[in-house]
């Protein structure tokens, strides 16, 4: 990390699979028979292609889970070599994943009764950690990674797929177990650290945004934000995939009820529901620490999101994308008072300030998510007589009528 601010990329369900992409039944953009030569076909040479014209880097690059397409083997050994070889792309000090449904052989289609088999034969291993830690999240169905100020958490939300009953199939949902629970909870106990990270695939909230029958969220989930709300453990933010739609909430309960990122889908097709809403992404949040006492924050970042689009490769996220560029998060405060703040500084000076004099006074509103944004906005006209204008989801310019 420079100057304590910790990078992560995250890519999220590849769903790689194993044949060719211009098959009409593909899955996903990315098969193990796909040429890799071109960066606006291929969504992983792509990747390679902005990481070096724009210096991009991290110091984490998480994956959470759906590497591969129905368990394929193949796809997932090819999954994982690429996401290895991004990591070093990246500069990254590690690549830290978890499972996903469509990584574990739930049904032995592959592999005869043992549904994790295939991704612990892999080479590194996974889920990217030392032996003895991979071991751990195995047999525990968690492990804790801990460097500097940081902890990362990688659960398995898909340990117990393909061993519950035939009447009501365990792969349908991610589930984190009483016993799982405990065990996370007097492994938080031992001590503190400035950022905490959980790392999960399903999503542990309902999250169904767009009005479709969902019963595939984590058992348990609930449980599992309670914990993680009780200031006992620091403050968190939860990275999971496997709805392919993005999102950036927080939980329900107190004010250090932890931050959700659902991750976007990295190159699966999107089917209809969501691809008019959403598209493929990629990330990398950038995470201040250095700064989070000054800023009077418990932990708060920025995110930035790129587009995948056929045929013209990596693009800045836009609208209707799911998620658009620049994003940030960790602020939570009322429109009504930041309104009221912006309206303070308007106050004795010139009728308008530009986004980056906004942010030199207020430095905190770099830390606002978008609905929170367009809520202050609002209240700039409604309460304050201000018009405030936008540009890529960021104010630009406020001043009055």
């Amino acid at each position: 990390m420079t100057s304590r601010t910790l990078k992560i990329a995250v890519v999220s369900d590849l769903h790689v699979f194993n044949g060719s992409s211009e098959d009409s039944k593909s899955p996903s953009t990315i098969g193990t028979a796909d040429a890799q030569d071109a960066p606006e076909r291929h969504p992983l040479r792509g990747l390679a292609q902005i990481i070096e014209r724009d210096k991009l880097s991290a110091d984490l690059l998480i994956c959470p889970g759906d590497l591969s397409d129905k368990a394929d083997p193949a796809a997932l050994i090819f999954a994982w070599r690429k996401l290895n070889e991004l990591k070093e792309q990246l500069g990254a000090k590690y690549l830290l994943a978890t499972a996903g449904n469509h990584d574990v052989d739930s049904r032995n289609q592959y592999d005869d009764h043992d549904p994790k088999g295939n991704l612990q034969s892999l080479d590194p291993m996974f889920p990217g950690v030392e032996e003895a830690l991979c071991d751990r999240f195995w047999s525990r169905n968690f492990v804790i990674v801990e460097f500097d100020e940081v902890r990362v958490v990688l659960l398995n939300s898909s340990a117990f797929h393909g061993y519950g009953p035939d009447a009501k199939p365990e792969f349908r949902h991610g589930r984190i177990s009483s016993k799982t629970l405990s065990a996370l909870r007097m492994a938080l106990a031992g001590g503190e650290k400035r950022i905490n990270i959980l790392v999960c695939h399903h999503h542990p909230i309902t999250h169904n945004p767009v009005n479709e029958e969902d019963y595939s969220e984590m058992v348990g989930g609930d449980r599992l934000i309670d914990l993680l709300d009780s200031g006992e453990y620091g403050s968190w933010l939860m990275i999971h995939g496997h709805k392919h739609y993005p999102r950036l909430a927080y939980a329900s309960g107190g004010a250090s009820s932890p931050i959700i990122f659902s991750a976007g889908s990295l190159s699966a097709f999107l089917y209809q529901k969501i691809a008019s809403r959403a598209r493929n992404q990629f990330y990398i949040l950038e995470i201040p620490i250095g700064d989070l006492d000054t800023l009077e924050l418990d932990l708060a970042g920025t995110l930035t999101a790129w587009d995948w689009i056929n045929m013209s490769g990596w693009q800045p996220a836009g609208a209707g994308s799911g998620l658009p560029h620049q994003v940030g998060f960790g602020w939570r405060e009322s429109a009504r008072t930041i309104a009221t703040m912006i309206a303070k500084h308007l106050e004795d000076k010139t009728s308008v300030l530009t986004g980056e004099e906004l942010l030199t006074a207020i430095p905190r509103l770099r830390y606002l998510r978008p609905e929170e944004i367009e809520a202050v906005v609002r209240r700039l006209g409604s309460s304050h007589g201000i018009i405030a204008q936008l540009k890529d989801g960021i104010i630009c310019e406020v001043g009055r009528t």
